[in-house]
This record gives structure tokens, sequence and C-alpha cells, in this order.
């Protein structure tokens, strides 16, 4: 019977000289684990702004805006609505467009405060003023694909364009669609028209 009582004694004895075993959270912030699944962010520089985060998000938590007057993508991060399940991480193409942080603590009464917002610049078709996608997304497509992207006239006429050897469209150099015009920007539906015009 009191063996047991000693050994209660003995603990607190010893908690008394060592502190407790909580952490120390307000004061110091405490370790966090490998894995640990935080406030999601954009990178200007790995993001290509193809839209997969927006696609996968269960909650609804990204919002993708495509302005065809500016062109530009928007994509906007609700913190508030996020549930940190990876999945915009995970189907990420480039695998480091956006990234889960180990941050967890941004307690606001503001709810502006809890959004990311990322732009990228649009790609849109010559003709018919169709999104076609994102310019980093097709430039990233087509170093992806190497020679092969000279299969296609948008992804060859953007890689030269990005090598400065292709001028880019202007408004006087756009014209009803021919034959002639396959190699242009186009979007499907245009690409599918020049085919079969006489």
């Amino acid at each position: 019977m009191w063996l047991p009582k000693l050994r209660e004694l003995k603990e607190a004895v010893i908690a008394v000289v060592t502190g407790p075993y909580t952490s120390k959270f307000p004061a110091e912030p405490p370790p966090i684990p490998d894995g640990f699944r935080g406030r999601p962010r954009y990178s200007d520089e790995e993001c290509v702004g193809c839209g997969a985060c927006f696609n996968v998000c269960p909650a609804g938590a990204i919002e993708m805006v495509d302005d065809v007057d500016e062109k530009m993508r928007r994509f906007t991060l609700y913190l508030d609505r996020c549930i940190y399940c990876e999945q915009c991480h995970v189907n990420c193409i480039t695998e480091k467009g956006i990234e889960l942080t180990k941050e967890y603590e941004f307690t606001t009464t503001n709810r502006d405060e809890l959004r990311e917002t990322q732009e990228k610049k649009l790609l849109i078709c010559e003709t018919c003023d169709t999104v076609i996608s994102a310019e980093d997304h097709v430039r990233w497509v087509a170093e992806r694909l190497g020679p092969l992207a000279f299969a296609n006239p948008t992804l060859m006429l953007t890689t030269l364009q990005n090598l400065s050897i292709a001028d880019k469209p202007t408004e006087e150099t756009v014209q009803p669609l021919r034959r002639g015009d396959k190699v242009r920007i186009l979007c499907p539906k245009c690409r599918q028209v020049t085919a079969f015009i006489a």
C-alpha cells in the first residue's frame, strides 16, 4: 500500500525539479515533426499555372479565374476553407508549384489575411480569344517534350517566342483563318477549322 504512494511522491519530486512534461507553447514553439501538413504556399518560380491544384481540391479552397481582358490567370487560396489534405501538392505537375509548409499558427480576425493569390500570364488563341492555358504551363510542356514539341505548332511557336526567334503576334497580323494558318497559336477548335478549309 505504501509502495504506490512512494512512487507517486518520487514522480512529484522529479516534476518539481525538472519541470512539466507538457510543451511550453506560448513561450516557445513546439518541435514540428516531419510530414506535418501546415499552410500551403505557392512558389512564383515553380508554379506554371496549370490548374491541377484547383481541380483536385476537395474543399474548394482554391479558386481559379481566367481574365481574358487582362490576359491573366489568378489562383486564390482560401486558408479558412483549406483542410490541409495535401492533394494540391501531391497532384502538382512540377511537384514544387505549391507546397505545404510547417506554419500552423495564423490566427486572425480579418479573413482577407487568410487569402493568398498567384497570377500567371495567359496564352490566348489568336483568332477567337479562347484561353489555351497559362504561358508558363505551355513552356513547361514544351521543355518536357524537348524536340517533340515541334510537332505541335502552338508549342513550337511558344518555344521560339521564348527564345526570341519568332515574333509575337500583334493586332495587325491577326486575320481570318486560312489553311496556311496552321502555324499560329490557336485553340483546338480553330486548329480543326484550318484543317478543313479548302
